[in-house]
């Protein structure tokens, strides 16, 4: 690539914004990610060192092995978490995910169960899958946060849910049409 076509790219990924469900856990031990995008030039005698904060905010020098090449610039970077719509059979995205919800105007409830998130307009039910229950639970909090920032009152977000109120749930959404070992399952990866 050309230098000003580096560049344009560059000022691309400085400006764009950080999405609301980020990935944080990824890889074949579901480790915690942390990604950085670097500008990579030769070297030569005139360059000025790099430094990075590691995760104790200690200044660390940005070295590269190859003595060819340094580390200009280097710029936090994020991956958006997808979330499985079971009604389109699809991973989406989280602004597409509120795509389907900014618009109901009735009463409607938010909660979760396992690594799912539900949202039930009286007897429908829509149905959104995650990696795992802490993601459900964070994908939870970021809806309910932005539903309250925007003003939207007519939602009804409920947290914890009693074995009992499980158990009506599995049984209602079982005559939907939604397998009862999909809906136990904690995890999928």
């Amino acid at each position: 690539m050309k230098r000003t076509t580096v560049y344009d790219y560059w000022r691309e990924f400085k400006t764009q914004r950080k999405p609301e469900f980020v990935k944080q856990q990824g890889g074949k031990r579901n480790q915690e990610l942390v990604f950085e995008l670097g500008l990579i030039f030769p070297n030569n005698r005139w360059a000025t060192k790099t430094y990075v904060k590691d995760s104790l905010g200690r200044n660390m020098e940005a070295i590269i092995e190859n003595d060819k090449f340094r580390i200009k610039e280097m710029i936090p970077y994020w991956e958006e978490e997808l979330i499985y719509d079971f009604n389109s059979k699809k991973r989406i995205r989280y602004h597409e995910m509120m795509k389907h919800i900014l618009p109901i105007t009735e009463i409607t409830q938010i909660f979760t169960l396992n690594n799912k998130l539900f949202i039930q307009i009286e007897n429908d039910v829509r149905l959104f899958g995650n990696k795992n229950i802490s993601d459900a639970e964070r994908l939870f909090e970021i809806v309910k946060q932005d539903l309250l920032k925007r003003k939207k009152g007519n939602f009804i977000f409920v947290k914890d849910i009693t074995t009992h109120q499980r158990r009506l749930l599995y049984e209602m959404l079982e005559s939907k049409g939604y397998k009862r070992s999909e809906l136990f399952r904690h995890y999928s990866y």
